[in-house]
């Protein structure tokens, strides 16, 4: 087997980069992009894709059956999806569970879990020591259903099961309690 020279190689990878700046030129050229040291609110990237949408979905259940979301028809609810591999995640579960338990089951919450191992979401979940409902989305489906963009993504469910926000960043446990008391 031959191996490729390394100034093959760096002139390949000078030809990737061409590439991709082409495809970005070439894609950016009606709008003018402007680059600044002023970071985009998070409030101004939100995606409001499923607002409006109801939540007639089955998830898979760690125990290997599957559960709707729409059995939650009458209670406020609370869909957050999370990762082992993503530390805002792994920070916030702890303040979820605290609001859970606050409200008392006045509302309903949902984690669901884009691991791909089945063992590092329980893995998680022992760690953090949530108590709430829990799935799993391995392949990321529910997660693009909800346009779901950066992880955590939390989905707020009006009791008549219809979404009402979709949130992609962390959440406070004052922010998530605000949001919380908006569809409540």
């Amino acid at each position: 087997m031959t191996f490729p020279s390394l100034p093959s190689l760096l002139w390949r990878h000078q030809l990737a980069r061409v590439a991709a700046l082409s495809l970005l030129s070439a894609a950016c050229s009606d709008d003018v992009l402007t680059l600044t040291n002023e970071p985009t609110p998070i409030e101004d990237i939100q995606t409001d894709l499923a607002v409006g949408s109801d939540v007639d979905l089955t998830y898979a259940t760690f125990d290997g059956g599957d559960a709707n979301f729409s059995a939650y028809a009458g209670t406020p609810l609370v869909i957050n999806f999370f990762a082992r591999t993503c530390p805002p995640c792994v920070s916030e579960m702890p303040e979820f569970e605290q609001i859970f338990n606050e409200f008392g089951g006045d509302v309903a919450f949902v984690g669901i879990s884009t691991d791909p191992r089945k063992e590092d979401a329980q893995i998680l979940i022992k760690e953090t020591g949530v108590t709430y409902d829990l799935g799993w989305d391995p392949d990321g489906r529910l997660f693009a259903e909800f346009g779901g963009f950066a992880m955590p993504t939390t989905v707020f469910v009006t009791a008549d099961g219809i979404v009402s926000e979709i949130w992609s960043g962390v959440l406070s446990a004052a922010d998530l309690k605000s949001k919380i008391e908006e569809i409540t």
